[in-house]
């Protein structure tokens, strides 16, 4: 563009354009804001606001413009670093200018980098080419993030769209102001026009979008497909899930190679793994649910102890039929529990020291058609583990069962009541287990440390670990094969918050436990299968035979942390992992059977799609609707209201209109219609003596009057035949008259 289109850049396009670049700003501040500390966030938001303001205000005046921008730039410092960093004392020159300066670094780059970009950006960005180059670039880049980081940015991608949008917009009415500045003064006369049929647009695609439903992808995204080049194709059975979390196991048939599976050696942690997607079970079950298995409690710097170490309180348990007495949780919590059956259905000849089923299991039968042999298992109620020990008296082909069917009892967790449960109320001498708050002897002093950091606005324990588990969550890299050459520490957890930064999910949920036991939280470590994956609906139909349940292979071996908030809740999961949510069911969910999910890994691109929607409140959503469908209704009824008025008068005749009745009743329309802009017909005049008033107060409007008048007097008055044109033609005239009145008004 131009140097005489620059600067003829209109002061609304301006203010428009800052509106739009605070709005693309403020989605990357929401990315940065878990990376940066509160100081540098509220630094370079405040730096924002007040850098737009002025340049909003000062365009035209740069050194006016200039200087207060650096004022402004002083202040902010000033008051955010005074609230955050230290506490000014002294005279304002020399002691607190000395105290600001000392502390101004590094922060004053981050402040001097968003005032040197946004004024920058608001400078070059002068054309469509380089606003669709710089939106596109921001695009990607989310997008980028959202699928390649643990982050969730389909909000920020969806505000950016509307930004960019209205950027569009905003220059398309510039260019349009500067090319025809004659229609530009005439399109500012209808403001409120303008205004409905953007609102219109935006109801529109609201409402499209609020009521679309979610369709899978006929192809496989090249991300997707390139996560799973190493996954073996299977049919009829489901697909395996590349994605989910593992843990690590030695393959027999290689002894030099590590896949993912269930281990059963933790004392050592760490080392790098290949994802093995060989199938491991089958669970049909209403619910959503970790496959919880053992637990671990005695942390020893390297990894967690055998179980010869910590040992377990069991008691023998039968099992196999409707007269077993139920299996005791002890430290279940008091809190309403929802009953859930799983069938787990084994599709690997591998033995296994416990039976899996989601949290907790109250009761187990074993499915198996074993002759002459029963089940011997071991409950231990302390850890909610049951423990197999095989088939009495059975063949070795017997050693774990094929098929058992689990009763679990889901808690129902009350969450708002529970994050403002205080320390005191929820732990007390007599009911915490300092057996859950062991820490080794030589436990780095900077975990702890880090700990009380990043929990220390939460309130409340359980808001103490949400920030924990959010902290885990976002600043540390998930990979199968960390880089283990950053390791110094000798310490498992230390070494993977500090140095090596990345790992799977035993570092994530080993540091979550020590963590929360540095806060004197007990905590404990679990390990199991997430979820897994149920077929989709092609291949259901393509496959009839195929179970229904959740399909899980080796890939989805797992682990997580388990916290203990007192005798009334219990134990809660907690998944510090990135990629992964804890299924917890609260009494909202209950209500409403939100567990139940028939999800595929196909589907869950579509449930990632719409995730923004899913997340908000329902009740909003039904606003969103609501307004959106009603703008829609309003608009048609007004764009339609002539047609929509004479089915009116049809149906209250109950005869079908003539030509003549059709004209009467549209110069009646426009009538109506010229009383709103101050043309009256008087209750004694006669619509002749109306229109001849008319025209003789605005003599302009004769032209239009008289042909409409002569038309609505013949449809009327003369014996002579109406033609469909003569209505067409009557139509065109209200038009203009209508049109003609209201221009006249506007200009008046």
């Amino acid at each position: 563009m131009n140097n005489a289109v620059k600067s003829a850049e209109p002061a609304w396009y301006r203010l428009f354009v800052i509106v739009w670049m605070m709005i693309i700003a403020m989605q990357w501040i929401d990315y940065t804001e878990p990376i940066w500390y509160q100081e540098t966030t509220a630094l370079v938001t405040a730096t924002l606001f007040a850098v737009a303001l002025c340049e909003a205000l000062l365009h035209s005046r740069p050194w006016l413009n200039w200087t207060l921008k650096s004022l402004a730039l002083i202040v902010i410092l000033r008051i955010i670093l005074g609230i955050y960093i230290y506490y000014p004392s002294g005279p304002l020159f020399p002691d607190q200018a000395r105290q600001l300066l000392a502390h101004s670094f590094p922060y004053i780059w981050f402040v001097l980098a968003a005032w040197g970009l946004f004024d920058l950006l608001i400078r070059l960005l002068t054309d469509r080419a380089k606003v669709i180059m710089f939106l596109s670039c921001n695009l990607i880049a989310l997008t980028i993030l959202d699928s390649f980081t643990s982050y969730y940015l389909w909000g920020n991608v969806a505000w950016l769209v509307f930004a960019g949008l209205g950027w569009l917009v905003c220059l398309h009415f510039r260019k349009f102001q500067l090319k025809y500045p004659q229609g530009w003064v005439k399109l500012r006369k209808e403001p409120l026009k303008i205004t409905l049929n953007i609102v219109v647009i935006f109801a529109s695609v609201l409402l499209i979008g609020v009521s679309m439903p979610a369709v899978s992808p006929t192809l496989t995204d090249p991300y997707t497909a390139w996560k799973k080049r190493g996954a073996a194709v299977q049919a009829p059975g489901p697909g395996a899930v590349p994605s989910s979390e593992t843990s690590t196991i030695s393959s027999p048939n290689s002894p030099e190679e590590v896949l993912s599976g269930y281990s059963r050696d933790d004392t050592r942690l760490g080392d790098g793994f290949e994802f093995s997607y060989s199938p491991v079970m089958n669970v049909t079950s209403d619910v959503r649910s970790y496959w919880r298995g053992e637990t671990r409690r005695i942390y020893t710097g390297a990894g967690w102890a055998d179980l010869d170490k910590e040992g377990r309180d069991t008691h023998f348990y039968a099992g196999g039929g409707g007269n077993s007495q139920p299996l005791v949780n002890r430290d279940a919590g008091q809190i309403e529990t929802r009953k859930v059956e799983q069938i787990v259905t084994m599709q690997t000849d591998k033995d296994y020291p416990v039976l899996f089923g989601g949290y907790a299991i109250s009761s187990v039968e074993v499915l198996d058609e074993a002759p002459e042999a029963r089940p011997r298992m071991h409950w231990a109620s302390k850890e909610a583990e049951l423990r197999w020990n095989g088939f009495s008296g059975a063949d070795p082909g017997y050693a774990y069962p094929k098929r058992y069917k689990v009763t679990a009892e889901i808690p129902v967790i009350p969450l708002d009541e529970l994050r403002q449960a205080s320390y005191d109320a929820l732990y007390s001498s007599r009911n915490v287990n300092s057996q859950y708050l062991q820490i080794p002897a030589n436990f780095p002093q900077r975990v702890r440390e880090l700990a009380e950091e990043v929990t220390a606005e939460g309130a409340t324990p359980y808001e103490k670990m949400e920030l924990l588990q959010a902290y885990l969550r976002q600043n540390y890299e998930y990979t199968n094969k960390p880089d283990l050459t950053r390791k110094q520490s000798e310490d498992f957890v230390d070494s993977f918050l500090f140095e090596i930064k990345q790992g799977y999910c035993d570092y994530y949920s080993t540091s979550m436990v020590m963590m929360a036991r540095s806060l004197q939280i007990p905590a404990r470590w679990v390990k199991g299968y997430a979820p897994g994956s149920m077929p989709s609906m092609e291949m259901m139909q393509r496959f009839p035979e195929m179970e229904t349940g959740y399909s899980v292979s080796n890939s989805d071996a797992h682990s997580w942390a388990e916290l203990y908030f007192g005798e009334e809740y219990g134990w809660i999961p907690f998944e510090a992992t990135p990629g992964f949510d804890t299924t917890l069911l609260t009494p909202e969910e209950e209500s409403v059977d939100t567990w139940s999910e028939d999800l595929t890994e196909d589907d869950a691109s579509s449930e990632e799609m719409s995730g923004m929607l899913d997340s908000m409140d329902p009740k909003v959503l039904r606003w969103v609707f609501g307004i959106s469908l009603t703008t829609l209704v309003s608009s048609l009824l007004y764009m339609f209201r002539s047609e929509l008025y004479l089915a009116l008068v049809r149906i209250r005749l109950g005869r079908s209109l003539t030509l003549a009745e059709k004209i009467s009743f549209e110069v009646l329309g426009v009538v109506r219609r010229l009383r709103r802009q101050g043309l009256y017909r008087e209750e004694h005049e006669t619509m002749r003596e109306s229109f001849v008033r008319w025209e003789q107060d605005q003599p302009e409007l004769a032209q239009l009057l008289r042909p409409l008048l002569t038309s609505f007097e013949k449809a009327n008055y003369s014996p002579d035949a109406v033609l469909p044109e003569h209505l067409l033609e009557v139509k065109e005239l209200s038009r203009k008259l209508s049109k003609s009145v209201k221009g006249r008004n506007n200009s008046a």
